[in-house]
C-alpha cells in the first residue's frame, strides 16, 4: 500500500498505518480554537437551504454515550488538504443530546466535499482515540489509518445534502471494556 506524506510518496509497513491513522485522527483536532462553534451552526429543523446555498444535513448514528460534544468538519475538493492541519473548511461542535442526532452544516457553495465526525466524550477538543468515536463521510471501513480522500468525498449540490454517518469506536466504549475485562478474568 502506498500513500502520500507532503506530497513525498511512503510506502509504509503495517506498524506504520497505525501511525497514520492515529495522525490523521490527531490532524482533526489540530486548529481547536478555529472553525464554526456551536452558536453558528443551524438547529435541523433550521436546515432549509435559501437558492444557491448548499446545506449537509449529517444524521449521526452510534453516538455511545450521551456526554461531550458532537463534532463535524468539512475539508474541500482538494486531497491534499484533507484532514491537514488548518486546511478544514466549516467546524461545528453540538452538544451531544442523543444516540442519534442531526447535525446542520452550512457549507460555502456546492463542490465536492470531505465529512469528519467525532464525539468527543469529555468535551476537551482532543481526540481521545481508545474511548471516542469517529466517522467519515460514505461511512468507509476504518482500520488502523485514516481512509483515503477518495473513499470519503461527497458531491454537495445546491440545497441540502442528507447524509448518514455511523460513528466508529477504536475499543468500544468504557462499559464495553470493562465488561471484556470481566469476562477475561473469569477465564
Amino acid at each position: 500500500m502506498r500513500c502520500r506524506i507532503a506530497s513525498i510518496p511512503v510506502k509504509h509497513s503495517r506498524d506504520s498505518k497505525f501511525v497514520l491513522w492515529m495522525t490523521g485522527l490527531l490532524m482533526l483536532m489540530i486548529g481547536y480554537a478555529t472553525g464554526v462553534n456551536a452558536e453558528d451552526s443551524l438547529s435541523p429543523a433550521q436546515c432549509i437551504a435559501e437558492p444557491g446555498q448548499a446545506l449537509i444535513k449529517v444524521e449521526v448514528d452510534g453516538i455511545r454515550t450521551i456526554e461531550g460534544n458532537v463534532r463535524a468538519q468539512i475539508y474541500g475538493d482538494n486531497p491534499d488538504d484533507f484532514l491537514g492541519k488548518g486546511k478544514k473548511l466549516v467546524r461545528i461542535d453540538v452538544a451531544a443530546t442523543d444516540e442519534s442526532q442531526t447535525v446542520c452544516v452550512p457549507l460555502p457553495a456546492p463542490g465536492k466535499y470531505a465529512v469528519v465526525i467525532m464525539h468527543d466524550k469529555n468535551a476537551n477538543g482532543k481526540a481521545d482515540f481508545f474511548t471516542e468515536g469517529f466517522g467519515f463521510s460514505r461511512n468507509p471501513s476504518l482500520g488502523l489509518s485514516a481512509p483515503d480522500y477518495e473513499d470519503v468525498v461527497v458531491d454537495v449540490p445546491e440545497g441540502v445534502t442528507d447524509l448518514a454517518i455511523e460513528l466508529k469506536y477504536m475499543f468500544g466504549s468504557d462499559d464495553k471494556q470493562k465488561e471484556t475485562r470481566r469476562r477475561m478474568k473469569r477465564r
